[in-house]
């Protein structure tokens, strides 16, 4: 009996974002008569820990106003209910990460007049927004956002997907942005995609330029179906109902301008439907592959090939499907090594009822599905994940799941009751054996307030030494989760400079050995969804007071060994330097200290 409802839930959970479902709502309420008769068999504990890290919402404390416009007129379009993503990067040099919001856009005439938003962080816990003075407002209806210094000139610019023609803002290096985007020939329309998503800056043939990967959704123009009936419920159509899009590859020519060359690097994908995408370097050769997470289709890994291509290994290395054997309503793409083994494994989130997913990555370029073993299934089948991914919350020396939640149709509650549009998001604790307990419960009064999570970027923003959370919310103020830390556990924070490589440091791998633990981190843009979190490479060290070896590899092929390095400090390396340096802050913050 039991097998057969797990049968019936498993088929249940393809109601997805990325299907057309012929009685999707109905299928819902069955799935909550499924959910109270194998209840006793999903109960997983969430046991409070001593002295546990709390997060707290501060997002009105630190001065910050903006709400998310979704810009829909009566029923939301999947363009209203895609985004936002939020993107964070220290534009100003100060040390402190500041933070744009991407904001949608009144696209029926109304007469309504909203912005993105650019806040600057003012070191002492609170932001202000610098939007109109830095001249970064957003030219379109905004859905992601990455922060790359293309042109190496030691600040980082701004690249902004959108519905239409995405945008490109040079920093100019005194607070204040200039639209280069028909200059650098980035505007994203060369074949015809309207929708962007998802987007990374990478160096993919390692020349020292950052060049850039832009995802393409779906065709939503005209000739498309707005609306769906499903089940007798008028609401936005799934992906399945449109055809998808192609992305594309810009090469850095290393004069302000990109070249178009999708077609040459062999990843033209006319019919892809991306979502998140993030450049790492899996098999530890050295080279930069891409990650592309798809609504509905499988999920692509583009093998970099080291001669300006790439090949497409989803399928044979594992990761395309889940174990099942079905597609997924891929949001998120996160990668990191959670068991430290150096080795980076890979995490994407699924649509309600269908589980989130973690690859074990097994060191022969192939990745093993985990997920049972690990313990997020169950936790994760009753929420509709994002945005969010790993990173050591505790300073454990082992990296954690942080997932922001938050339904695609408005209009399921009016069905099931037991379905919620807005929901709580997740965060799941590593204890260091393979396994992760969620610890949503015990984690403070910043998991108690459903939202419609969507991108989701980690910075600390106060420079205490612990790890803090922000989420961009649809149709809602954004989220920020201050770090309680306070529990005497250390850390290590690296800001990378190149100089042969490319000047953010993006393809660094960095390796500590600290306290018996040997962890590493890779310096990269985009990933989550939409988003883009601090570029600095953070670790946990535990009770460890300093780390016996600190190894920096760089893309150029430059290594350099650092010895017995003191924790709790911010350090800066330059690519060649036999030294570090301490980060320079506009204003310290004590560890520990609170913000406002």
């Amino acid at each position: 009996m039991r097998k057969t409802l797990q049968i019936r839930a498993s088929r249940i959970g393809c109601l997805r974002f990325c299907y057309q479902e012929a009685a999707f709502y109905s299928a819902l309420l069955l799935t909550a008569m499924v959910a109270g008769l194998t209840g006793i068999a999903h109960l997983h504990a969430q046991v409070p820990r001593p002295n546990s890290i709390q997060f707290t919402n501060v997002t009105t404390a630190a001065g910050i106003r903006f709400t998310h416009f979704r810009g829909n007129d009566g029923i939301p379009i999947n363009r209203e209910i895609f985004g936002p993503g939020v993107c964070v990067a220290d534009f100003d040099g100060d040390g402190f990460p500041d933070i744009y919001f991407v904001n949608g856009r009144d696209l029926y005439n109304r007469g309504i007049s909203v912005r993105n938003a650019l806040y600057r962080n003012n070191g002492d816990g609170t932001f202000t927004d610098v939007t109109e003075t830095a001249g970064v407002p957003g030219t379109g209806y905004g859905l992601g956002c990455v922060w790359g210094d293309y042109d190496d000139d030691g600040f980082p610019d701004l690249y902004v997907t959108q519905y239409g023609r995405n945008v490109l803002y040079h920093n100019n290096g005194n607070g204040t942005f200039t639209d280069v985007t028909e200059k650098a020939g980035v505007a994203g329309l060369e074949f015809g995609t309207l929708f962007h998503s998802g987007a990374t800056f990478f160096d993919y043939d390692r020349d020292g330029r950052l060049d850039l990967y832009v995802g393409g959704y779906v065709d939503i123009g005209s000739g498309s179906p707005r609306y769906c009936n499903v089940s007798g419920t008028r609401t936005s159509c799934p992906p399945s109902a449109y055809k998808g899009t192609s992305d594309i590859l810009y090469h850095n020519n290393g004069d302000g301008t990109f070249t178009n060359v999708t077609k040459a690097a062999k990843i033209y994908e006319p019919q892809g439907k991306n979502l998140a995408v993030g450049a790492a370097d899996y098999d530890n050769d050295g080279w930069p592959d891409l990650f592309v997470a798809n609504d509905g289709l499988n999920a692509y890994l583009y093998h970099n090939e080291r001669n300006g291509t790439f090949d497409e290994r989803g399928v044979i290395t594992g990761m395309a499907l889940a174990a099942r054997g079905s597609v997924m309503a891929a949001m998120c793409i996160s990668l990191g090594d959670y068991d430290n083994d150096g080795w980076l494994d890979l995490f994407i989130t699924d649509f309600q009822k269908n589980s989130d997913h973690l690859w074990r990555n097994d060191g022969k370029g192939n990745f093993d599905e985990v997920s049972d073993q690990a313990g997020i299934t169950v936790p994760t089948r009753e929420v509709l994940s994002f945005g969010g991914g790993f990173f050591d919350y505790d300073n454990d020396g082992w990296l954690d799941l942080f997932i922001a939640n938050g339904h695609v149709y408005p209009e399921v509650e009016q069905v099931s009751p037991d379905v919620r549009f807005k929901q709580i998001n997740s965060l799941f604790h590593n204890e260091g054996n393979g396994k992760f307990t969620e610890t949503t419960k015990s984690a403070g009064s910043g998991f108690q307030t459903p939202y419609v999570g969507r991108g989701v970027a980690f910075a600390d923003f106060n420079n205490d030494g612990f790890t803090d959370v922000l989420v961009a919310n649809n149709g809602d103020p954004p989220l920020l989760l201050y770090n309680s830390g306070g529990n005497g556990n250390h850390f290590l924070s690296f800001k990378l400079v190149g100089t042969k490589s490319n000047r953010d440091a993006m393809g660094v791998r960095v390796r500590v050995l600290a306290g018996g633990l040997s962890q590493i981190r890779e310096v990269t843009g985009g990933g989550s969804y939409l988003s883009q979190s601090d570029l600095r490479a953070h670790f946990g060290l535990g009770k460890a007071t300093k780390a016996e070896t600190v190894e920096v590899k760089w893309p150029s092929g430059v290594r350099q060994v650092f010895h017995d390095v003191d924790a709790d400090k911010f350090y800066q390396i330059q690519e060649g330097s036999g030294q570090m340096t301490l980060q320079r802050f506009a204003r310290k913050i004590s560890k520990g200290e609170p913000l406002p």
